[in-house]
């Protein structure tokens, strides 16, 4: 795996010292796993090893990919924001309940079914409640550990 490792050398002779050794070890060791997997599906060690350097590309296609992680990921909600959907969803909720108790007793006064459906919405404000919750506790475990 000689040449895997000079071919990263070369790829990535221009990062700045700080972090190139550790870039280097990094994206050796996954370019010889994927040598050692394509070994596993019939390749030689040579088609292998050149299937693998001609994928990974050049350094510039390595980082493009990185920056474009992130957005895959989408952006990160803050507590406010969880707090605000959490806010968002209990009004919502108490406005469609509104709505299911006046239908009821106003078209259908001698049975009372909108207690059914009332329980039914009354999940999306708990589903925001559990997840604003993990991201406090989230949130507050990491300030802990600082």
């Amino acid at each position: 795996m000689k040449r895997i490792r000079n071919f990263v050398k070369n790829t990535f002779k221009d990062v700045p010292k700080e972090t190139r050794a550790e870039l280097i070890e990094q994206v050796t060791q996954t370019l010889v796993e994927k040598v050692e997997d394509l070994q596993e599906h019939g390749l030689t060690l040579d088609e292998a090893v050149n299937k693998t350097v001609i994928e990974f590309g050049t350094a510039e296609d390595y980082f493009a990919s990185l920056d474009k992680a992130p957005n895959f990921f989408g952006r990160i909600k803050s507590i406010r924001q969880y707090r605000n959907d959490l806010l968002f969803s209990i009004f919502g909720a108490l406005i469609i309940i509104g709505m299911l108790v006046f239908s009821n007793l106003y078209y259908t006064p001698d049975l009372i079914w909108f207690v059914l459906p009332a329980l039914a919405v009354l999940w999306w404000p708990l589903a925001v409640l559990y997840h604003f919750l993990n991201k406090k506790d989230k949130l507050e475990g990491d300030d802990e550990d600082e």
